[in-house]
């Protein structure tokens, strides 16, 4: 027969052996009330492996502070002129709000907005509402679209100076097709972000996968970056075509012929190219919801690189070089010059040679490169 002794710590093991059960069961049950709530983030992506709202963040804070550094750079030297200029000293730089100084405005704009998201992003390792409506709807959706179409504005304004036809119907028509699909894309953002601050989605996964606002937005945004793409791409047509016009490219000084490559013909190919991309990407997205709702493109590497930074990163530096020096007074210019400037643009070479009417346009602003 077993002693009190041995019958004590008999007992004493079993009461252990039970709490040690309840203690394996507590942990297997417990739910922390602090979870990392980066692995709910992670979604079937099918584009690649997924992205980590961190890393995501990450990344998007260095392109975003880069841009904004140089746009803020851009903003100070644009408005210090015109600063100068008010004080009476000699500063040639045209006064007042330009196409360039828009384009900069906005492109600080659009970077400062998103940059805060992404780092938000870091900083909760999460991505809400407020973060979605920050950066996809307001920054990526609306502001980029009006800071590069200031860009083509911009190019179409240099088109129209250095042609001399009268026949300029064709050309009129695409300003007025950049401002509908721009306030298309407008009014589609703001209605996506009505429809996302509703109480209806708990998520900003709930809002992708059941919104039926987001399906619209995305199919709107994917037309309106394929026409803009495409007005770039004629944009660029037009510029061959009056270069074209020439008897032969050998009268034509080589400077002049890479200044105009290099300012005009290679920032609107990649422009062209990246808002096609960005096109394309949507539009496999809202495929993807409608065929796959439980399935997105927006979490895989392929959304980011492809959808978000490169059409993001590689126009507004694009447009940051061909719009590289500040607003020059042609009118000052042309007192300076004796009246050559004037001559140039009035040569009756010009309408046989369009280099020297580009050429001239593309310099007017020459003072300064930033």
């Amino acid at each position: 027969m077993p002693s009190g002794g041995e019958l004590r710590a008999s007992s004493f093991e079993m009461a252990a052996a039970h709490a040690a059960q309840e203690g394996i069961a507590v942990m297997l049950t417990h739910q922390d009330p602090y979870p990392d709530t980066s692995q709910y983030n992670v979604v079937d992506s099918v584009d690649g492996p997924d992205l980590t709202v961190k890393l995501s963040g990450i990344i998007g804070v260095i392109l975003t502070s880069m841009l904004f550094l140089v746009a803020s750079w851009r903003l100070i030297h644009h408005f210090s002129a015109m600063w100068r200029r008010d004080c009476d000293e000699e500063v040639n730089s045209t006064q007042g709000i330009t196409t360039k100084r828009t384009l900069h405005i906005f492109l600080w704009m659009t970077m400062l907005i998103e940059g805060g998201a992404y780092s938000a992003m870091v900083a909760h390792n999460a991505i809400s509402k407020v973060n979605y409506m920050l950066l996809d709807i307001v920054g990526r959706g609306i502001l980029e679209y009006w800071t590069f179409v200031f860009g083509t504005i911009y190019w179409f304004n240099i088109i129209a100076k250095a042609s001399r036809s009268k026949g300029g119907s064709a050309r009129s028509i695409y300003p007025v097709v950049l401002a509908v699909v721009t306030l298309v894309v407008t009014v589609s953002g703001a209605l996506e972000a009505v429809s996302l601050s509703s109480s209806l989605y708990s998520s900003v996964d709930d809002f992708r996968t059941n919104s039926p606002m987001h399906r619209i937005s995305l199919l709107v945004e994917s037309v309106c970056w394929f026409i803009y793409a495409v007005v770039v791409t004629l944009c660029g047509k037009m510029v061959y075509q009056k270069i074209s016009n020439l008897p032969t490219l050998s009268q034509v000084r080589s400077t002049a012929k890479r200044n105009i490559i290099n300012k005009m013909i290679i920032p609107m190919v990649f422009c062209g190219l990246s808002y096609y991309l960005r096109s394309a990407w949507m539009a496999a997205d809202f495929a993807s919801r409608i065929t796959s709702p439980e399935s997105t493109f927006e979490e895989g590497v392929g959304y980011w690189v492809g959808a978000v930074w490169i059409p993001t990163f590689l126009p507004s530096i694009m447009l940051l070089y061909s719009i590289r020096k500040r607003d020059r007074d042609t009118g000052m210019a042309g007192a300076e010059g004796g009246g050559q400037t004037s001559s140039l643009l009035h040569s009756n070479d010009d309408g046989n040679n369009p280099f020297v009417s580009f050429q001239h346009n593309l310099q007017i602003d020459d003072e300064s490169v930033l």
